[in-house]
């Protein structure tokens, strides 16, 4: 959740805006309050999609779709607007992140969860479909995760299923390639059977973590979906039974929500008042409806900016809690920010100017702190724990983090200004809520692995971290308690100064990215004021009409990079263009080899704008990014 932006309407209909929760491909997503006080999502199209004649008369369908769907496991209309100047669809608010979103940050779903998930879909499916509708993009994005089970959302591409051809050109593909049926990857009108298949997907996403048909580029995706057998290794019996049916290629042979239920319920039920979900995520839950409480009683500026992790620090003690800052994932049809890697929930946040929602960027201070970015870049990773007894680093792959062996084949990651681990569980075997006066959090997965992370005295959504994992057929005591050992000597050689890297003529280890850009200069581009955040050690965003981010990295050099990257010349540089020309939300990449190398890796620039929800063409969205790379060729340093 995020505060209203300088352009983000008072009011939308009869709703009072309070909050931006997010955008998609066709708009933006709004929380807002109903004339009764009751909270509403509010998905505002964007101004170039609704100037288009055909788009609008699909939103009045969508409209109409919707108001027929009003189960336990879906999100009801409230009110709409198709006939505005910028047509508008609330629908109630539902306070729960995303399945995509749960997995990414917590990990797989549990068998029981697995069941309870599977029979919400279905049902959802079930009331949708008696409608006479067909969903055709659900995915772990439009799945929420409340309290007392899923709600399936977004009916953007949603049709009556005997409109299907009036509305949609033949052969078109409409839908998220990794959650799509054969059918669709043919261009194939959907049905009812389209809709299992997509839930068969997802529920192998819910237990694995993974798409069964996940590729390298869309068409390889859409590849896989028709010919090749997915994998479900990983999904618990008698689940694997479910998931099998729901994926079968031929339509016919899929059952429908109603027989899928029957079955289930042959494979078990709920104990009354079980929770369907993990204790974390139920905990995620609760966070959301606190915050948009707070937010509809309080109003608009009491939004928080939220960063990506946070570390709550009491007055007296420091606290062993990792808070997560949950984004409501409502998109609108054309993809959702969250399933395209831009503004994923808890993702940096503005400090609104009192009156408005524009923003304006702290100002840069020297940060000469041992443990501050400046200093952790100058400091080499593979150094700092090298002459501990059994451990070997390995050859460094990265420019702020480095792998160390130790001699019974564990191995361990230091890392210098990661992220805090997300929803951390607080390991048994370390009892103290600091480590050398600095915010502890430790993240104890089992099995022998475990990760304690110090959180950075002025950044407090970045840390130094070690990570413990075992080697081939070990078996690690107390892990936790070994990467506490290994945090503390770390953190006291890093406070001594730390070892310095060796200079390499033009390396980009110990360059800042966020001033490689001057606010003045990224105003002139976008034609707005950006807030500057830092991300790591070696990247930046720019918050803009969109995203502007920066990578310093190691990485495969750009010309070995798959076909979808173009060659292109920047003045005298040979650099590589990956466009995206989404409607409404293109992106463009410009990515050059900064220390050519003959090495599988090297140090590598990328520059990307994401121009969500601008409709935009993708032109002058590469144009702007092409203007970005200029400015920070000009400033790196030379080889």
């Amino acid at each position: 959740m995020k505060p209203l932006a300088q352009h983000d309407p008072q009011h939308v209909g009869p709703y009072r805006v309070l909050a931006s929760l997010g955008e998609g491909g066709m708009g933006r997503v709004l929380l807002a309050a109903g004339p009764d006080g009751r909270p509403a999502a509010v998905k505002l199209v964007h101004a170039s999609f609704a100037r288009d004649a055909v788009f609008r008369e699909r939103f009045r369908r969508e409209i109409e779709a919707c108001r027929l769907v009003s189960g336990a496991y879906t999100a009801p209309v409230l009110a709409a607007d198709p006939d505005s100047p910028t047509p508008w669809l609330a629908t109630l608010y539902v306070p729960g992140p995303s399945l995509r979103q749960v997995v990414a940050d917590i990990g797989p779903l549990p068998a029981p969860s697995l069941h309870r998930l599977a029979v919400g879909l279905a049902t959802a499916l079930a009331d949708i479909h008696r409608a006479g509708l067909v969903h055709r993009d659900l995915k772990p994005g439009n799945v929420l995760l409340t309290h007392d089970g899923p709600r399936v959302i977004d009916f953007g591409i949603a049709r009556a299923a005997e409109d299907d051809v009036e509305l949609t050109g033949t052969g078109s593909v409409i839908g998220s390639p990794e959650f799509m049926s054969p059918e669709q990857a043919h261009g194939h009108s959907p049905t009812a059977a389209t809709d299992l298949f997509s839930l068969g997907s997802v529920l192998v996403f819910a237990a694995t973590g993974r798409s069964p048909f996940t590729g390298s580029s869309v068409a390889q995706a859409l590849y896989n979906v028709v010919h090749v057998e997915p994998d479900l290794t990983g999904i618990p019996d008698p689940m694997r039974e479910v998931v099998a049916a729901c994926l079968d290629k031929e339509p016919a042979r899929r059952p429908t929500p109603h027989e899928l239920l029957d079955h289930l319920v042959t494979i078990g039920t709920a104990a009354p008042g079980t929770a369907p979900w993990p204790h974390l995520v139920h905990e995620l839950i609760s966070a959301q409806e606190a915050q948009a409480g707070h937010v509809l009683t309080a109003g608009p500026a009491s939004v928080t900016p939220k960063r990506r992790r946070t570390v709550l620090a009491g007055v007296a003690a420091l606290a062993v809690v990792g808070v997560v800052a949950v984004t409501a994932t409502v998109a609108l049809s054309g993809g959702d920010r969250t399933e395209t890697g831009q503004a994923s929930a808890g993702d940096p946040a503005p400090t609104p100017l009192p009156g408005n929602g524009s923003v304006t960027p702290e100002p840069q201070q020297a940060d000469d702190h041992p443990l501050g970015l400046d200093r952790l870049r100058a400091v080499d990773p593979c150094r700092v724990l090298a002459d501990e007894d059994g451990l070997t680093p390995r050859p460094a792959v990265h420019l702020s983090r480095c792998t160390y062996e130790h001699d019974d084949g564990r191995w361990f990651d230091l890392a210098l200004g990661d992220a805090v681990p997300v929803e951390p569980t607080p390991g048994d075997e370390v009892k103290a809520t600091d480590v050398d006066g600095l915010a502890l959090v430790v993240d104890d997965t089992g099995e022998g692995r475990c990760e304690a992370a110090a959180v950075l005295p002025e950044h407090p959504d970045l840390a130094v971290s070690v990570d413990v994992g075992p080697g081939v057929g070990q078996v690690v005591e107390a892990p936790c308690t070994t990467v506490h050992d290994l945090l503390s000597t770390a953190l006291d050689r890093l406070g001594a100064g730390g070892p310095e890297r060796d200079p390499v003529p033009g390396s980009l280890a110990t360059v800042d990215p966020c001033e490689l850009i001057e606010q003045a200069e990224i105003s002139e581009i976008f034609t707005v004021t950006p807030t500057v955040v830092p991300d790591g050690l070696h990247g930046c965003e720019w918050e803009v009409s969109g995203t502007l981010d920066v990578e310093l990295a190691k990485q495969v050099d750009p010309a070995k990079l798959p076909d979808d990257w173009e060659k292109a010349s920047l003045g005298e540089h040979t650099v590589y263009l990956q466009r995206d020309p989404q409607r409404g939300s293109p992106s463009c990449a410009v990515s050059w080899a900064h220390l050519p190398s003959d090495e599988s890796f090297t140090e590598v620039v990328t520059l990307r704008y994401r121009a969500t929800a601008t409709g935009l063409p993708v032109e002058e969205v590469c144009a702007a990014t092409r203007s970005a790379a200029e400015l920070v060729l000009a400033r790196l340093p030379q080889p």
